[in-house]
């Protein structure tokens, strides 16, 4: 059965306190810039150490969400660039070691090296890393692609002149050339994190137990925004509580707050200050869930 919602006035306050949660920890902000991320091109996924069948549902499954709730993606048959690669292996620990220290660590994303340790840390069964770059209305520099490829660890892509320039220590003021935007506005910072490429580790044996639905759901999610935390507990019923058995009966798919807070995600302004744009998320999922 579809979910239903009844909220009286008297609940109009908690909602909004629940809806405030959900939004912190389903949007983490850049750490460079401080600013929600999403994708503004087509989200192309990947998939990896499963059978072709199964590999194709969870790819199907990234690509349907995407679309479900305004993510661009490319029309249904078309080719396009890999940029969400989703990898399963029993052994996540020891893929990730290697991606750092090899020549695809940027896949990693910007951390501070403070950071490096929890970065390159796998501690849940399904993890995501998110390569970002900051857009401002100033001109760009060209950015790298890479990605680990169909074979495992694959080769550049190229070179793609899109006026972003990666998160990196090189743009994050150190190097002389930090992203200008606007800081004096109370209103909006001139500047946008972008998602270039998001890498999604899963450890096969911890979700084996686990519905392929379930676990497409869950990767989409993660694909499609960039999670503040894996392991919060919300009145709200998100997919991200999946493997927490302290959060109650998880959900079997996406629950209508997931997707509310996607398709609010695709719809809001985020060029703004972030207390703008997560206000315009929260203002998008109350609409949602109240008009259901």
């Amino acid at each position: 059965m579809d979910e239903v919602t009844v909220i009286g006035k008297a609940d109009l306050p908690r909602l909004k306190h629940e809806i405030h949660q959900f939004v912190q920890s389903h949007g983490k902000p850049s750490t460079l810039i401080g600013q929600i991320g999403r994708w503004r091109e087509n989200v192309c996924p990947l998939v990896t150490g499963l059978q072709a069948a199964a590999a194709e549902v969870v790819s199907h499954q990234i690509e349907q969400v995407a679309r479900s709730v305004g993510a661009p993606t490319v029309k249904l048959g078309k080719r396009c660039s890999v940029n969400v690669e989703v990898v399963f292996t029993g052994d996540p620990q020891a893929l990730l070691d290697h991606i750092a220290a090899t020549k695809y660590r940027p896949l990693l994303g910007y951390y501070r090296e403070t950071e490096f340790k929890d970065v390159t840390t796998f501690n849940h069964p399904v993890q995501a890393w998110y390569m970002t770059g900051t857009r401002s209305f100033d001109a760009g520099l060209p950015i790298v692609g890479l990605s680990l490829g169909q074979s495992g660890f694959g080769d550049v892509t190229g070179l793609f002149n899109t006026g972003l320039k990666v998160d990196s220590p090189a743009t994050d003021g150190r190097a002389g050339f930090g992203q200008s935007g606007n800081p004096d506005s109370y209103f909006t910072k001139s500047l946008r994190s972008e998602f270039i490429h998001v890498l999604i580790i899963v450890d096969s044996k911890a979700v084996a137990k686990y519905s392929l639905h379930g676990i497409s759901d869950y990767i989409a999610l993660l694909a499609l925004t960039r999670i503040g935390s894996q392991d919060t507990c919300s009145g709200l019923s998100s997919i991200l509580t999946l493997f927490d058995a302290g959060c109650g009966q998880p959900p079997a798919e996406l629950t209508s707050a997931d997707t509310a807070y996607l398709k609010a995600l695709y719809g809001a302004d985020l060029d703004m200050n972030l207390s703008l744009e997560q206000g315009d998320i929260r203002g998008q999922m109350l609409q949602a869930i109240l008009s259901k």
